[in-house]
């Protein structure tokens, strides 16, 4: 019988081993972590997310829209079959400001994503039925939207019935640890996120790097996903607004590298309070779900990206031979979470081969 520890218990890590028990039930798969889902520290990335499926993949990054694309097919099916998930079928709608595209060189072409032809729906929107006058460009597709902390505990599920054991252990300070855990096992994944490379022993040739993120948790309804890129003067900020199928919305955010305060940016807040209120104004209308005519914040949720240079690194470590990476998504953890983890599986099944080749 193979032995696995899943190092990490985020949603990379608990896709992952979920990923492997299914391609292989002969599996015995340990989750390792110092936190799991219910904890809440600026470290363990997961519980702050939106999340959302869009992919931040360019046309070049063929790599990137295989990780992306399954998570896109699999939260449909989920939305669709399972409401234990969290997840929701929403309209998801892009708006570019003039700002923006003027920086473009009027270049609409570029703010057309690569799997126009791939979701379900898409479609530029006729530029007469934009409601707002400092907008040039608009596109929509079937998107979805994910409950995190439902989510998080439904993966956490979903391992339980799959007979994957769970392990809370202290932060390891060298990777040769985590195979102290239960007993040298025959392989260790590396499914750390922020804390990957802070590991002694764990060599990555490439950057990574936290980037912050705030985003509010409100009371708020809103009809569908909506975000707006492109304000002049907040190149590291844009708006996004997304509504939870258990009520209220999640509204952001920024992309700030190099920021490690864990303390809300209160001008932030309310530049993002101004930006909701005119881009999705249901929010406030009372006619909408009863929503009240003011933004009503439950939670100011400040939180860390897990980003790598060139993208998720899923590779055999050069000198530990039973060490599989499975981190750096970035902002892209849910959305990646499954393509990873099929990536993990296709991984450790070469390995598999070539150790029995050698036997």
């Amino acid at each position: 019988m193979v032995k696995i520890i899943v190092l990490g218990a985020g949603v990379v890590g608990l896709t992952t081993a979920i990923e492997l028990k299914k391609w292989n039930p002969s599996l015995e798969i340990t989750i390792a972590a110092h936190h799991f889902p219910g904890d809440f520290d600026p470290s363990y990335t997961s519980p702050w997310a939106g999340a959302n499926w869009q992919s931040f993949a360019t046309g070049m990054d063929s790599q990137l829209q295989k990780i992306d694309w399954p998570g896109y097919e699999r939260f449909l099916r989920l939305a669709k079959n399972d409401p234990r998930a969290g997840v929701w079928v929403v309209d998801d709608t892009s708006y570019h400001t003039k700002y923006e595209v003027a920086a473009a060189k009027g270049n609409f072409q570029s703010f057309i994503p690569w799997y126009k032809d791939v979701v379900q729906g898409f479609k530029v929107i006729d530029e007469e039925k934009i409601p707002f006058g400092d907008i040039s460009l608009g596109t929509t597709f079937k998107g979805v939207v994910i409950t995190v902390p439902i989510y998080l505990s439904y993966l956490v599920q979903q391992n339980k019935e799959l007979g994957n054991k769970f392990k809370k252990i202290p932060l390891i300070k060298d990777i040769r640890e985590a195979r102290g855990i239960t007993g040298n096992p025959d392989y260790v994944i590396n499914a750390t996120g922020l804390g990957a490379t802070k590991i002694q022993g764990v060599q990555d040739k490439k950057i990574n790097f936290p980037v912050k993120g705030q985003t509010l948790l409100v009371k708020n309804n809103a009809k569908g996903t909506v975000s707006v890129s492109g304000f002049p003067g907040y190149t590291d900020e844009m708006l996004y607004v997304m509504p939870r199928r258990d009520g209220g919305s999640i509204i952001g955010g920024c992309f700030r590298p190099g920021d490690e305060s864990t303390t809300e940016d209160k001008e932030l807040t309310a530049r993002l309070i101004r930006r909701a209120t005119k881009y999705v104004p249901e929010l406030v209308n009372p006619k909408f779900k009863n929503n009240s005519t003011k933004i009503e914040i439950d939670k100011v949720n400040v939180g860390f990206r897990p980003f790598r240079e060139d993208g998720p690194r899923i590779e055999v470590d050069s000198k530990y031979k039973w060490l599989i990476h499975d981190y750096g998504a970035g902002a892209g953890g849910y959305q990646g979470s499954v393509g990873m983890g099929q990536k993990v599986v296709e991984v450790l099944k070469r390995e598999l081969s070539q150790s029995k080749a050698k036997i």
